[in-house]
């Protein structure tokens, strides 16, 4: 179950961070990005099947002084089989804010809010996560979050 879930999660962290760096090395503009994605599937260990879709859209600004801003709004579902029995469920709803400044070296401010849903053997899990920091330096490593609030139920 947790395996599933942190699947899709990655899924949806790997859309966001494939956008975010095909949109800087653009440069200077504001740009939309389409994060919809017709059904994909692709195949997984020992004959499984792992099909997902989404739905959203991501708006970044970038200036020459290389303050980039970006905005993802994004929801996906997803479904896992093995020979047509479905294996595992889910949605995800993910929105994330970030300004960058510094050509990049210092995450000024960055908010991810995230809602999981999976379901599998009977089980629903479910996983929100609501996390701000403010002035993330790559360099030195130092930050301040701001909050923190996850919570992970099963039913």
């Amino acid at each position: 179950m947790l395996k599933t879930l942190l699947a899709s999660v990655l899924a949806v962290t790997a859309t966001v961070l494939l956008s975010v760096a095909a949109s800087a090395a653009v440069g200077p503009g504001v740009q939309h990005l389409s994060l919809n994605l017709a059904e994909q599937c692709f195949p997984g260990k020992m004959g499984s099947i792992y099909c997902i879709t989404s739905r959203g859209e991501e708006t970044v600004v970038q200036t020459s002084s290389g303050n980039f801003s970006g905005d993802i709004n994004v929801t996906d579902a997803f479904v896992v089989s093995y020979n047509g029995t479905v294996l595992a469920s889910g949605t995800d709803s993910l929105h994330e804010h970030v300004l960058y400044t510094k050509n990049f070296t210092i995450l000024q401010e960055g908010g991810v809010h995230e809602t999981s849903v999976v379901t599998s053997e009977g089980m629903t899990c479910t996983l929100n996560a609501d996390v701000h920091v403010t002035d993330l330096n790559f360099v030195t490593g130092t930050a301040n979050i701001q909050y923190t609030n996850v919570s992970f139920v099963c039913v």
